[in-house]
């Protein structure tokens, strides 16, 4: 099982396990505390300190960042806990895909705010990546994530991407 294999496996059994989609549902039934606080320019941070895991959020972000934001610290305590032992994790950019810890987080996130059928029903009916973002009411990159997972998981999608755009090249 591949690396991608394992995040989307993990996000569905959370989601399973715990009957939502919802990341501050998840963080709290499975024990990650979520604060917010003034943070600046850093949208969110991840912290594991002697057993205990706390997720910090922006608390000026608009709600739909704040849910991409929790869904994405949610996404470290399940695949980086251990490195935040060392460091704190911190985005300042949500969409940093030079760092491997950073896309998995990311990728994650996708999986758990955006279900499978949902994002393939408005492919089908001939939706672009930009529509579905508005439908979901999120960002372009993180369908964009969606998208490439569910490619790889056996879903042909391949016209959902506009190719003229330059995105994702």
């Amino acid at each position: 099982m591949t690396n991608k294999e394992n995040i989307q496996a993990m996000a569905s059994n959370i989601i399973k396990r715990f009957d939502t989609r919802d990341p501050f549902e998840l963080c709290k039934s499975t024990g990650v505390e979520v604060f917010f606080a003034d943070l600046g320019s850093l949208k969110g941070m991840y912290k594991y300190i002697k057993r205990n895991r706390f997720a910090v959020i922006n608390e000026s972000l608009d709600e739909r960042t704040r849910r991409l934001v929790c869904a994405h610290e949610l996404g470290h305590d399940l695949l980086h806990r251990d490195l935040a032992k060392n460091i704190c994790l911190q985005e300042f950019v949500l969409y940093d895909m030079k760092s491997r810890p950073e896309y998995e987080a990311n990728l994650f996130a996708a999986e758990i705010l955006l279900p499978d059928d949902e994002v393939f029903s408005y492919a089908k009916e001939g939706y672009d990546i930009h529509q579905i973002a508005q439908v979901f009411c999120t960002d372009i990159n993180l369908v964009a994530l969606k998208v490439a997972s569910m490619n790889a998981k056996g879903y042909e999608l391949k016209n959902v991407v506009d190719v003229k755009s330059g995105f994702l090249r």
